[in-house]
Parts: structure tokens; sequence; C-alpha cells
């Protein structure tokens, strides 16, 4: 989606119609984003369609990290993470990328440059701003940012900044049904 500068009618023409030009871009655009079925762009790393929902849920809890390739704590804390992926039986990880579809290639050299295996998203500041704003009832801070959806597939936290693997396997194995094994054995991480 493309920028549309406003500031330039300003001058050419005049206070009123600006604004009857902004109303009409701004329904113009919702109409378009919602005749598409969602008002969020969200991607997989080869450019299909794709949502945080489809990650979700499945009687495993879902660890997302939002992540930026600029992000110099989001680049410190990534190998913490790919270590931790297998690690618990019972929780799939799954990372957003901000960079967008215009800076998918950078998304793509972090991927490789941290040997990321588990799924990414594709998408940009604004439209992970929105479903924030939507499902977790505030917005977006910054970069890196956790996500967690139980078992169930209902969102269960939100935290901006660097959450340890450690910190997220407690909170898991805490909020975990005994019956559940929890730590994946040893042999079956090394496997993946």
């Amino acid at each position: 989606m493309s920028v549309i500068r406003l500031s330039l009618a300003n001058k050419k023409l005049g206070t009123r119609h600006t604004s009857a030009l902004k109303s009409l871009l701004f329904g113009l655009i919702l109409g378009l984003s919602l005749s598409t079925g969602s008002a969020l762009a969200f991607f997989d790393i080869h450019g299909k369609k794709d949502d945080i929902n489809n990650h979700t849920g499945k009687n495993k809890w879902t660890i997302v990290e939002i992540w930026e390739s600029n992000c110099v704590a989001c680049r410190a804390h990534m190998p913490e993470m790919v270590e931790f992926d297998g690690k618990l039986k019972n929780a799939r990880l799954l990372s957003i990328s901000l960079d967008g579809l215009r800076g998918i290639e950078d998304a793509e050299d972090f991927i490789a440059e941290f040997d990321i295996k588990f799924p990414t998203i594709i998408t940009n500041y604004v439209e992970m701003n929105i479903w924030m704003e939507q499902n977790v009832g505030e917005s977006l801070r910054g970069t890196p940012t956790f996500i967690l959806f139980d078992p169930a597939g209902k969102l269960v936290a939100a935290q901006p900044g660097i959450v340890s693997t450690a910190s997220l396997e407690n909170f898991i194995t805490q909020n975990s049904t005994k019956a559940t094994p929890v730590v994946a054995q040893e042999n079956e991480s090394q496997n993946k």
C-alpha cells in the first residue's frame, strides 16, 4: 500500500476541501481493505496470504516474537529463540517480521543469518499495530514484542521487550495441565 500525502492538497484545495478529500480517501482505503475479507496484510515468506490464527491453538502453546531485521535487541535475542525451538513438546514458535513486503529481502537475510526454522509471517508496523489494538487492546510499542497464546488459541499474554526463554518456559510449565508432557526429550530436540 502506498502512502498518500495529503499535506500538498492543503495548499491547493483549502481546509474545507482537504477534510472532505481525507474522508473520501479514508473511506476508499477502508472499503478496499474490507472487500478483500481482511483489513490486515499478513503474508508468509513466499508472499502467500497468512494469518496469526493459522498458527495458534491445536493443543499447543504458541510463542510469537515480533521483530524487525534492523532491530539490535531482536538480533541479540533471536539466537536464544532459535535454540529454544523444539524444547517444549507442547509449544511452537512463530515469528512476525515487520520488514513488510518491500523489505522481504531483509527479512529473508535475517531468517537465513539466524537459521530460523519456525514459521515467519511478514507484515509491517502499521498492520501489526492495528492487529495489536484489535486483539491485545494496546498499541505495538516496538520490537521485539512477545505474544503468547494458550493451547486453545486464546491470547493470554503480550509483552514488549525481550522476554527470556526461561521466563517463557516457566510460564508455560506453570500453566499447563499435569497430564501433558512439557519438556521434549533431549534426543527429540536434537533430531529436529
